[in-house]
């Protein structure tokens, strides 16, 4: 078992990830498979390339690399989630270990992707250095955050209905703010600090449409399933929660499709080359 870091927000992710990797796969994992092909683009995924997987999760990244005949290792700091992988995907190699201390050698990898993980550690840019520590020369990172609610109807439409009825004041720990790559010039400054070559920066946005059968599906699936917005709405009292649960659901009604809902969100693809 890796050694999680003693911070309060590091610990909040470890027991929450602990806590709902069984109901990943039935929540989220239909919204955030939708970026791992532009992902594997953007770090030029192609056969033959040994590529890690950071916060690897339940391994569904990690089996799009070796549908590409590449071969993926995938690395997650959380026991159940590695262990849902490796069910899953039995000739796939998983660690179960740090993206911020990665205990590979040097130039070890062709490419590194995260999907969606970035912002559930305390300290992304150490992720950004192992990264490329652990790439050859020559070698792509690329990773993927979701956008702002200002850039995310779907998440908007969350947002606002826990700023009109939500008690903002509920004490959370110190984390990433959810726009700190979302601005180019930022990134490019970043994956620059951590050894990456500016102007091979690769910067993409992309809106899909995840169906999901109620309008109140992404409340619980945030509620049940998540992280941060878990631990902020279960600080809430029963008659604001229910306030928030109501005024979402009557938002989400402008999303309505045949088939239940399509959700339109945001994702950030952001990638760069080894110096």
């Amino acid at each position: 078992m890796p050694q999680i870091q003693d911070d309060d927000f590091s610990k909040l992710e470890y027991e929450s990830w602990q806590r709902v990797a069984g109901r990943y796969l039935d929540s989220w994992a239909n919204l955030t498979q939708q970026f791992i092909e532009p992902l594997l683009n953007a770090a030029k995924v192609s056969k033959g390339m040994k590529v890690l997987d950071l916060a690897c999760g339940p391994g569904i990244v990690s089996e799009k690399i070796l549908e590409r005949k590449a071969c993926p290792v995938g690395i997650d700091f959380s026991h159940e989630m590695i262990r849902l992988a490796r069910l899953s995907y039995p000739l796939i190699e998983f660690h179960e270990g740090d993206v911020q201390q990665l205990p590979f050698e040097d130039a070890s990898f062709d490419a590194v992707v995260m999907n969606f993980g970035m912002l559930h550690l305390p300290k992304p840019m150490q992720a950004m250095n192992e990264a490329c520590r652990v790439l050859r020369k020559n070698g792509r990172f690329a990773f993927t955050v979701w956008a702002s609610p200002a850039k995310s109807p779907a998440s908007k439409v969350m947002n606002d209905a826990k700023e009109k009825f939500a008690d903002m004041n509920v004490p959370l720990p110190a984390a990433p703010p959810y726009d700190y790559f979302e601005d180019k010039q930022n990134c490019r400054s970043f994956l620059s600090q951590a050894g990456f070559d500016p102007p091979t920066l690769y910067y993409e946005t992309k809106l899909v449409t995840w169906l999901v059968p109620t309008a109140g599906f992404l409340f619980d699936a945030e509620l049940n399933a998540g992280v941060r917005n878990a631990a902020f709405l279960r600080q809430q009292s029963p008659e604001n929660l229910q306030k928030i649960k109501l005024a979402f659901e009557q938002g989400v009604q402008q999303f309505k499709v045949k088939e239940g809902y399509g959700l339109p969100f945001t994702g950030c693809i952001i990638g760069g080359e080894k110096k």
